[in-house]
């Protein structure tokens, strides 16, 4: 009999909850969630139903049997923290899938661990957490990967849940283009405090929205990654068709006070930017506000 395959997930927001849950329907399968202060039990809520996930509940990281699979679901700027669960002999081993925002997926990582053993993932599923250990999905999604062997194992690893994996040759295009759509969606709804359908709706925030991504474009192009010209208008179509429900992770962080991932999003662009000699003052202006915005927190 094949041995289980062992994964932790880093994480206990919206996103790796709903990721330790889907992965778990495999009984082939062991998920262990690590969160701050215990929960009972994981709970996902979709599709009209609600299911009690098999997952462990983990607090700290000494004496656990050693991960296949290390799923890194915080925010961004939460990674230095994991630090000592990098080091522990229980995910010395592992591989690692990087589900963040962004385009620093391994550079954010490399201080521990070598650049062969990390996969950078893109979540588009929309899920919120509405209590400790409970979870609501939003919006349907898929974790889409580069078509590497890393990529290949962990989609079979994946094969036997519910977590919808989609391995792509057109990795950069699709990595782009998400950050894209959280330039334009998690700023400005955070900056505005309104759901995302209304970045769609609302003429001024169309127009942001719209200067954004072109600077994104350019930026894009100076790395060698060509963003399909109809960008934009997909984008605001596709956020015109989501329920008043539909809010952003970072607007979300805003209404509990918790700090913003918008240097792993804007922050990046401007950076990536000056780095190559692109200008993008509109998304360094969105950074700005950002910044004081949190400052209030």
């Amino acid at each position: 009999m094949t041995s289980p395959v062992r994964v932790l997930v880093l994480g206990s927001g919206g996103i790796g909850t709903l990721i330790a849950a889907r992965l778990a329907v495999d009984p082939q399968v062991q998920v262990s969630l690590a969160v701050r202060r215990p929960t009972p039990s994981v709970v996902l809520v979709g599709d009209g139903e609600e299911r009690v996930a098999p997952v462990e509940i983990v607090t700290d990281v000494a004496g656990l049997a050693p991960f296949d699979w290390v799923v890194v679901a915080t925010k961004a700027y939460d990674v230095p923290g994991l630090a000592d669960w990098f080091a522990a002999p229980a995910c010395r081993g592992a591989r690692y899938l990087v589900a963040q925002n962004g385009v620093e997926h391994a550079e954010r990582l490399a201080p521990w661990i070598e650049v062969d053993r990390v996969l950078p993932a893109i979540v588009t599923y929309g899920a919120e957490r509405t209590a400790p250990g409970r979870v609501a999905q939003t919006l349907s999604g898929v974790v889409r990967l580069p078509q590497t062997p890393l990529a290949q194992a962990f989609s079979a690893l994946a094969a036997g849940g519910a977590l919808n994996v989609e391995v792509t040759a057109e990795f950069a295009v699709a990595l782009w283009t998400k950050l894209a759509h959280n330039l334009a969606s998690n700023s400005l709804t955070t900056i505005a405090d309104v759901s995302v359908r209304e970045v769609a709706l609302r003429p001024g925030l169309r127009a942001a929205a719209i200067a954004l991504v072109a600077e994104c474009r350019a930026v894009a192009a100076a790395v060698g990654v060509r963003l399909d010209e109809r960008l934009t208008e997909e984008m605001l179509t596709l956020f015109a068709s989501f329920p008043a429900t539909v809010h952003s992770s970072m607007w979300q962080d805003r209404q509990a006070g918790r700090r913003f991932e918008h240097d792993a999003i804007s922050g990046a662009l401007v950076r990536i930017g000056e780095a190559w000699g692109v200008a993008t003052p509109r998304v360094h202006l969105t950074t700005c506000l950002l910044d004081g915005l949190e400052m209030g927190y």
